[in-house]
């Protein structure tokens, strides 16, 4: 039989059990959809950028298969017409699990599960209910501080990546997801938690990948409108049009434009947000094709007072840890809201393009990013300060009430980040091998201040944005900074491999060699300071990995890979208290970036139902980084921790459906065992650290995902599950275990109904009632700042070493949101 004939007689089997209401069970859409748009067809194999591919059913022709991946039984894919924001309402587990083919651990969240979440969200809390990840907001949708830590490693150890560009600049790791593109242009968020690919543009994925890769725009002319109202004065409008293609040119478009408004999270104030993103795709092939993706975004937002959320303080005030609502003058209150927030400008434009000629395909990706970001924070400022090494007398404060030594400003930090860099790879085709090799280049360039400006009798700071004519001035003139470096960081990274497939493909091996050098050269402008301090580091990065498909329902994986992290500028800077000249952190560059070993062994399986893997994980790391945080007043400050070394092991399992009786659920779970290896240095003596739990590393996570849709009501449940943390080295606190809940319930307009046809312009209307934190649980969330001993602790010689509080992040109470969206 010939396949189109096989087709067609397929096409119209389907077509009568669908007019007769028999629910089928189909393989979901995988990445490469990412359009919102689709048609009936049979599929093969589709590659997934930066390594690895997503599986697809091979086409079976008398009975033979001719699809290298040998991955499903004999399936029809039948994807019905998606609506305007992308559900297909047949992705396994309701959008929360497809198809790998990568020799690691990896999971893949699509449209069908995003658009059932609030709009807004950053990216992170779509991946919540992935194995071993934990993400945590002190807001439902992550703008004012969001965390993500994958099997026990937090965000700064893991790889983002945004369409192949870094998301983490290569300086400090600074990452705020939520800005960087609007939720309803995002096709596919991936993580991969073991480690990041020899071809992944970052030099900190010693704990994995996080990939956020957007929509490709439709080839037909339309758009997608949302309008949303909720909790704490929400309200946010989205709109974006598809151009569609332009002629018969391959040219096609997308732009769209957000804004939002809403009050501070916890406590008095106002925050907005306004998003500008945009796509143009040309595309001569699924083999040829270029591409320009931008994102602009502006944004005013809350800086909550991490500085007092410890334990201690959470036991006194809860929820009602807050900013104030007014100034005093008399007694001018650093508390004040308007003392207290966060302003941000920021850019990123990436042009990614694939060709083939022959047996060579090349990928080539340049872009570039700019961040500004000014942080607010109260404070009381005396008369006699430091700058530098050097006292300072005489400092006038405006508004300083008569007969006091000091006054009320707002300390800004500011950060002025622009970067821009290149990613090539080549490949060959030659049978049976597939050699790659190629070239990620990046510059960084960023320029840090923490200045003061006045605040006027009302208590809003002179300026907000820390502009430099607004700065304090000493009594010589020239305005004072406690802070004021620069930091240029240049990356080079080469890197070669081959792809082995052999039995019909049947087996498929992958390895190579990474090689990273780095330089950071770091430019302090106080007196007293180092002037020039600077670090190079070399990574050297082996991997070895594949994965053999055992029969169309099984496959099994392993690999064994590398990662490290290379110490970021903060390592390097020294800060100094303004108020006494004593140093607050004192930089270093003889600093050893941490290292890690993984292995990974694990099965996948697929057949009409489900979808599913389970994967043993070990890792080995030695020089264990932990970023964390110190407070010179209600100023945040870097401040950072070598763990030593570090053993961890444990288990991974997913596992979801394809529709039945509209039906979808996924569930997940990870065990994790991670200890200490060795004591810890302090002083002249050592902590006894060796065997304690790993922080940041809960024994049991779990989640539980159920979705139900049939085409006109729809609803979305989802419950997380994270044991006991511990956020000290020493064990002597934790963060408890924690449970959430989310729901969602909406429904869409049919266009067979009397209102249905008079609206008949809309396509696919939807209400949708979001709620977050539906049990409205009141703890923490995420620990903000690790330290090593909670309480006064006696070292291994003897040496009492005194305790410090780690700080928290509060979990986001009761939130509804709801959101009426349409696409034309």
């Amino acid at each position: 039989m010939k396949p189109r004939i096989w087709t067609f007689r397929a096409t119209l089997l389907t077509s009568v059990m669908l007019a007769m209401g028999t629910d089928l069970f189909v393989v979901p859409a995988q990445a490469a959809d990412s359009t919102g748009h689709s048609s009936n067809h049979v599929r093969g194999t589709t590659s997934v950028p930066h390594g690895g591919t997503t599986r697809t059913p091979p086409r079976h022709v008398s009975g033979k298969a001719h699809d290298i991946s040998h991955s499903s039984p004999e399936v029809i894919d039948v994807r019905a017409e998606s609506t305007p924001s992308g559900v297909t309402r047949h992705a396994a587990g309701g959008g929360l699990i497809h198809l790998q083919d990568a020799p690691k651990a990896r999971s893949t969240v699509s449209q069908d599960y995003i658009a059932k979440q609030a709009p807004a969200q950053n990216a992170y809390n779509f991946a919540k209910m992935m194995p071993g990840v934990v993400v945590a907001n002190t807001d439902p949708a992550g703008h004012e501080k969001s965390a993500l830590s994958m099997r026990g490693l937090t965000q700064d150890e893991i790889a983002n990546t945004y369409n192949g560009m870094p998301l983490s600049s290569v300086g400090g790791y600074n990452l705020d997801l939520a800005w960087v593109v609007d939720s309803e242009n995002i096709g596919t968020v991936t993580a991969q938690p073991g480690s990041s690919n020899l071809d992944t543009a970052a030099i900190n994925g010693s704990g994995g990948m996080f990939t956020l890769n957007t929509r490709d725009p439709s080839k037909k002319f339309g758009g997608l409108v949302d309008f949303g109202a909720g909790s704490r004065d929400y309200t946010r409008q989205f709109v974006r049009v598809d151009t569609g293609e332009w002629g018969h040119s391959g040219v096609r478009a997308f732009i769209s434009a957000s804004n939002q408004h809403d009050s501070f999270y916890r406590g008095p104030g106002q925050e907005s947000f306004q998003h500008l993103d945009f796509h143009v795709l040309k595309e001569w092939d699924a083999d040829n094709r270029v591409s320009l993706i931008g994102g602009f975004m502006r944004g005013l937002a809350g800086n909550e007072p991490y500085w007092s959320t410890t334990m201690a303080n959470w036991h006194k005030l809860g929820w009602g840890n807050q900013l104030a609502r007014y100034y005093d003058p008399k007694t001018q209150n650093t508390d004040y809201w308007k003392q207290n927030w966060l302003h941000s400008r920021t850019y990123n434009l990436m042009a990614p393009a694939r060709f083939r000629i022959g047996k060579l395909r090349l990928e080539i990706t340049p872009y570039t990013a700019y961040n500004y970001k000014v942080y607010g924070a109260g404070t009381d400022l005396g008369n006699t300060v430091y700058y530098g090494n050097q006292q300072v007398t005489g400092m006038v404060i405006p508004n300083q009430l008569p007969g006091t030594t000091s006054g009320n400003a707002e300390s800004y930090s500011s950060l002025n980040e622009m970067r821009g860099g290149v990613v090539t790879k080549a490949s060959l085709d030659l049978g049976a091998n597939h050699p790659y090799f190629g070239y990620w280049f990046d510059y960084d360039n960023s320029t840090d201040l923490t200045g003061y400006t006045g605040v006027n009798r009302d208590g809003s700071p002179f300026t907000p944005w820390g502009w430099s004519s607004q700065t304090l001035k000493m009594p010589n003139g020239q305005n004072y900074y406690t802070a004021n470096y620069s930091d240029i960081t240049t990356t080079h990274a080469l890197f070669a491999g081959d792809t082995l497939k052999l039995l019909h493909d049947s087996l498929v091996i992958d390895g190579g060699m990474r090689v990273t050098m780095l330089n950071r050269n770091a430019t302090q402008r106080l007196p007293g300071l180092p002037y020039k301090i600077g670090l190079n580091e070399l990574q050297l990065l082996p991997q070895l990995g594949g994965h053999y498909q055992v029969n169309k329902n099984w496959q099994v994986f392993a690999g064994v890979a590398t990662g490290a992290k290379a110490p970021p500028d903060s390592y390097l800077l020294t800060t100094l208290d303004p108020n006494t000249g004593a140093y607050a952190s004192k930089g270093s560059n003889s600093v050893k970036e941490e290292y890690s070993i993984s292995e990974e062994a694990g099965v996948r399986y697929n057949d009409r139902i489900f979808v599913g893997s389970l994967t043993y994980f070990h890792y080995n790391f030695t020089n264990r980084q932990i970023s964390t945080y110190g407070y010179l007043g209600n100023q945040q400050i870097a401040e950072n921790i070598n763990g030593g070394g570090q053993t961890s092991d444990g288990f991974d399992v997913e596992l979801g459906t394809r529709p039945f009786y509209h039906f979808r659920p996924y569930i997940s779970a990870q065990y994790l065992h991670s200890i200490i290896n060795n004591n810890i240095r302090v002083g002249n003596d050592y902590l006894p650290t060796q065997g304690k739990t790993s922080t940041n590393s809960p024994k049991w996570t779990t989640a539980l995902g159920i979705d139900w849709d049939n085409g006109t009501f729809f609803w979305n449940f989802d419950l997380t599950y994270f044991s006991r943390q511990y956020s000290t080295f020493m064990n002597d606190e934790a963060l408890p275990k924690l449970v959430t809940e989310n729901l969602t319930i909406g429904a869409r307009l049919n266009h067979d109904t009397w209102l249905g046809r008079q609206l008949s312009f809309m396509k696919s209307p939807e209400v949708m009632l979001w709620i977050n934190n539906l049990s409205n649980t009141k703890a923490y969330s995420a620990i903000n700042s690790v330290k090593l001993n909670a309480h006064t602790t006696r070292g291994i010689y003897g040496t009492e070493i005194a305790g410090s509080s780690p700080t928290y992040n509060t979990l986001s109470n009761f939130y509804a949101i709801v959101t009426f969206r349409t696409g034309f």
